[in-house]
């Protein structure tokens, strides 16, 4: 996913794949409503400005954003075209680069440090450290009273279902930038295993971390690949950034142990506690460290990030693979070109010694943050923008202008036979409906050139149309049957084994911004649990190297990050 999206996430990366269908409403009515009492002094009227107004931005390019039609770019193509002649208004983007090695975040914060004057909107998804600089550069204004003059009722709706939505982002009671909102439920993850190796050794998925490691065992000893080598793993990790990720996840282990690495969590006092430093996440270590001397684990796991470690499975070398309900879109077609008689199922995360499973997620439905400059003339216009793809995009009804799509011969065509286009592979059958794409490539989708990324996204609507997809539910609207029709059956069935295990995600309750502490101090402290991590889960140092570990970062800050955490919460809570 995080090679769709920019990941994520993390995971995740995440990053989702979903693209965006339309609402039930293919007019901009909800927009026109909310903000007819102010048209006199916007100029935006009927739903749009006229005369046409200017809004100035920057533009980070990942790989979708990167696939044009012949002639066109980021300045000037479909998406602009559709806002200038639907909006009144005019994208006028004062630099682009290829996100390549963090080359917007790069960019971004040295304009940050110099003081340069910043665009009318940034976007920005990504650490919270650039996200503290945006809100502390000052030229950002707070977005409270926009959002209740103009924001329509689907992105309202998005954000009241998590009042955590606003923790990142608000300073001094003001909200300092608007969410942009993500599917929700998209980041938990869940356990992928080869169903072919089950079969053959004639195994059964397991329910807990014991009968996981006798699978891994068998996966590990019995040749599952027939190739009379010893050449396979039992499961595909990574925790190069850390033992919490976005996909090859390991921290499923912690939280069947009832802590999860990184994340804050209320402990039986009600007090926040940090899970990387909690008792358990000892027991967590010592159940790694024999992992990976029976080498369940690769002894390159350290070495590896989400993607890399992910090629543990796909080249067809590991059992399982932990990750979100969308792999079966990426990383996973790899796997099917790799082995091609391979299968793969989702189950659900092993529970621990107490029979609890856990992991991470649950955490609100935002994928990054619009931040709206105080010297925008016309500030209104980001959610403007914002509720026309509401509108129009997120859940089209039938027979709507948007139904199939963002632009024919862009991310679709109809075929001579009537059949709906939606992939380059399908298109090179009829290459003169999509004149000027490189069919090459996938199909240029300008939904993935928007200042919110992908348009716009009801978060729980996914969930709700895989599941149903899942048991059975005919696909009825534009959404499902564009959306949930052109998934994998086991990205369809993963979501449902995340969903039917729902209690088991374990929110980070911590959200709001960095402390005063976490500013001078974070480095060292993440360096000290990682180094001790790495040098257990490898067997150079005992388990009991945990406990030196955690009086060390009690020393170095994290007792007084901890208070400052809980000072915080008290005012949320």
């Amino acid at each position: 996913m995080k090679k769709w999206m920019s990941v994520l996430l993390v995971g995740t990366l995440s990053l989702s794949l979903a693209a965006c269908g339309s609402s039930n409403n293919s007019e901009t009515d909800t927009a026109n409503n909310n903000t007819s009492q102010n048209e006199g002094s916007t100029g935006f009227e009927n739903g749009k400005y006229d005369p046409p107004i200017t809004l100035t931005t920057v533009q980070g390019l990942d790989s979708n954003a990167s696939i044009f039609k012949q002639g066109e770019t980021m300045e000037n193509n479909v998406h602009t075209e559709l806002i200038k002649d639907r909006l009144g208004i005019e994208l006028k983007y004062d630099w682009v680069v290829t996100n390549t090695n963090d080359a917007y975040k790069t960019k971004l914060r040295l304009m940050l440090s110099s003081g340069e004057k910043m665009p009318d909107v940034v976007r920005y998804r990504g650490d919270m450290e650039t996200v503290n600089m945006l809100i502390d550069s000052g030229q950002f204004m707070a977005v409270d009273e926009l959002v209740e003059q103009y924001a329509g009722e689907e992105y309202k709706k998005g954000l009241e279902l998590d009042p955590t939505i606003w923790y990142p982002v608000t300073r001094d009671g003001k909200k300092m930038a608007l969410p942009i909102l993500d599917y929700a439920y998209n980041s938990n993850q869940t356990l992928f295993i080869r169903e072919d190796w089950l079969k053959k050794l004639n195994l059964k998925a397991p329910t807990t971390l014991e009968e996981m490691e006798q699978v891994m065992d068998a996966f590990v000893n019995q040749d599952p690949d027939g190739n009379g080598k010893k050449d396979t793993i039992g499961l595909a990790a990574g925790f190069k950034n850390g033992f919490n990720n976005w996909m090859t996840d390991i921290g499923f282990v912690f939280g069947a142990h009832g802590v999860i690495p990184g994340s804050w969590n209320p402990d039986e006092s009600g007090k926040l506690s940090m899970g990387s430093v909690d008792p358990a996440a000892k027991e967590a270590l010592a159940t790694i460290q024999s992992w990976m001397e029976k080498g369940y684990i690769s002894q390159d796991a350290a070495l590896k990030d989400e993607v890399g470690a992910s090629e543990f499975f796909t080249k067809g070398q590991a059992g399982m693979m932990v990750g979100p309900n969308w792999i079966p879109a990426w990383p996973l077609p790899d796997f099917e070109k790799n082995v091609p008689d391979g299968e793969y199922k989702a189950y659900p995360l092993p529970a621990g010694p107490t029979g609890k499973a856990g992991a991470a997620g649950n955490n609100p439905p935002v994928n990054g943050y619009l931040f709206i400059n105080k010297a925008a003339k016309n500030p209104e216009a980001v959610l403007h923008y914002y509720n026309f793809f509401f509108d129009n995009f997120a859940n089209p009804a039938e027979g709507s202008e948007f139904a199939q799509g963002f632009a024919e011969g862009y991310d679709y065509a109809v075929g001579p036979d009537g059949k709906v286009i939606k992939t380059s592979e399908e298109a090179k059958a009829n290459p003169e409906l999509f004149p000027g794409v490189d069919l090459n490539n996938p199909l240029p989708n300008p939904m993935f050139y928007t200042l919110t990324y992908e348009g716009a996204r009801i978060p729980t609507l996914y969930a709700e149309s895989m599941v149903k997809a899942a048991e059975g539910g005919e696909l009825e609207t534009p959404y499902e049957k564009t959306e949930v029709g052109g998934r994998h059956p086991e990205n369809v069935q993963a979501m449902k084994v995340i969903m039917d295990q729902q209690d088991i995600y374990l929110k980070n309750y911590y959200m709001g911004p960095l402390t005063e502490t976490m500013q001078s101090k974070n480095e060292l402290l993440n360096k000290l649990i990682n180094e001790a991590y790495n040098k257990i889960v490898y067997g150079q140092v005992s388990v009991d190297e945990f406990d030196k570990m955690v009086e060390n970062w009690k020393k170095s800050g994290g007792e007084q990050i901890t208070e400052e955490v809980n000072a915080w919460y008290d005012t949320v809570k």
